[in-house]
């Protein structure tokens, strides 16, 4: 594998971190070639509140798919997710000269750099710029200006803003961690690329990554992402509640819920009932099975009907989203795509990834559910996306920072 084929995708959870190297086949496919997986520790909510444990788990994915892969990898696209980032709709305009020229790739980054101008709360600075469409002079409705000829370029985008001390705790995290980042992008994002099929997209589609401390979601017409967001609560609130109603112990309720909890709970027989260990050693409790199940779907239900919401308060009311598909460790919960369906009145699925290559095998294994790696994939499939000559990229990566070494080899660069 030559290093200008190699690609590295990080997504740091609250549960795992999950590492992936891929390569560029000759016929320009992602293949991927590495998967490394650790137990995460050290963050709650998507936010670095541990620094040390964090460093030694992405060193240990990082280790493990490099291993597999037979490459070093110095270089990651990562994900990012958490309730400080928000996403909002803007505008911005650049005059291309009192005579009508070509637009070029330079106008292009100046458009992107006067949206990322716009204003936003104090401690915070765009993360990504999602662009929509394109407008030259009256010409509405363009996908990709280069090349035309014009007096006045703008650009509807949706933008997402972050707050800064967590984006640089994570950052610092995985520098100390012996890697550097390329591009940062909300997790949702990247799981859209990677699960949404081309008919989904054209007649709009809802991604929802159920992790383990964060639910995400993001809309998505076309290429056009009209609504993300995220909660900080996922598959975790529900042991949780399993605990606090039952008296229960955290492996007991997880157990619970991976082997007997659904959320069709009225398919559940009243009379079956199963055993959860109780907290302090007392031995074991025999509880309803259908009221432990009732606990669960009350905590999915109320979660699907918050991202339900947030949607339709983003979304324009002309908008249709026909299509909601489901990804992350939590969204293999027994009964969660029917209740989805219900929820939204739209057609639900569990993703699944079969358009990428995995010569590891790894990603359907029983570490990696077959939905779990979405974001991490997305990524991978997001630079692949964006080497593309002749493709105009969906995200419009954050600056990178010139770190000092960057810095001291320029200063001495005779070159």
């Amino acid at each position: 594998m030559s290093p200008a084929s190699i690609l590295g995708a990080l997504d740091v959870g609250n549960r795992r971190v999950l590492a992936l190297i891929a390569e560029v086949d000759e016929r320009g496919e992602l293949v991927i070639r590495g998967v490394g997986v650790a137990a995460s520790a050290g963050m709650r909510h998507g936010q670095v509140v541990q620094l040390k444990p964090v460093v030694t788990a992405i060193r240990a994915a990082v280790e493990e798919a490099e291993l597999m892969a037979r490459v070093p990898l110095s270089r990651v696209l990562a994900s990012v997710a958490g309730t400080f980032i928000i996403g909002k709709f803007t505008r911005a305009a650049v005059m291309l000269g009192s005579r009508e020229r070509e637009v070029n790739l330079r106008d292009l980054e100046e458009l992107v750099e006067a949206a990322r101008r716009q204003p936003s709360p104090p401690g915070h600075s765009v993360l990504n710029v999602l662009s929509h469409a394109y407008t030259l002079d009256d010409q509405e409705g363009i996908v990709d200006p280069q090349e035309m000829v014009g007096r006045q370029l703008s650009m509807d985008a949706y933008v997402l803003i972050c707050q800064d001390g967590p984006l640089r705790t994570l950052e610092k995290a995985i520098n100390a961690a012996g890697l550097e980042v390329d591009e940062f992008l909300f997790s949702p994002v990247p799981a859209a690329l990677a699960t949404l099929s081309d008919d989904e997209r054209r007649l709009g589609g809802v991604v929802i990554d159920v992790g383990h401390g964060n639910t995400t979601f993001a809309a998505v017409v076309g290429d056009r992402v009209l609504a993300a967001g995220s909660f900080p609560f996922g598959s975790a609130k529900i042991n949780d509640d399993l605990i606090q109603l039952f008296q229960t112990t955290f492996d007991g309720a997880e157990k619970a819920k991976c082997e007997a909890a659904t959320c069709l709970h009225t398919e559940v027989d009243p009379d079956e009932t199963l055993s959860l260990p109780s907290m302090h050693g007392r031995g074991a409790q025999v509880v309803s099975r259908r009221e432990l199940c009732k606990v669960v779907r009350a905590r999915v239900q109320e979660t699907l009907e918050l991202v339900a919401n947030e949607i339709l308060r983003q979304v324009p009311e002309s908008t249709a989203l026909r299509n909601v598909v489901l990804c992350g460790g939590g969204a293999h919960l027994d009964g969660l795509v029917a209740l989805t369906e219900e929820v939204f009145s739209s057609r639900a699925r569990l993703a699944d990834l079969e358009r990428v290559a995995d010569a590891t095998h790894l990603l359907a294994s029983s570490e990696l559910p077959p939905a779990s790696p979405a974001v991490a994939v997305g990524l991978l499939a997001h630079a692949r996306r964006a080497a593309l000559p002749d493709s105009p990229p969906l995200v419009r990566p954050r600056p990178a920072r010139v770190g000092w070494l960057q810095r001291l080899a320029a200063k001495f660069s005779f070159s």
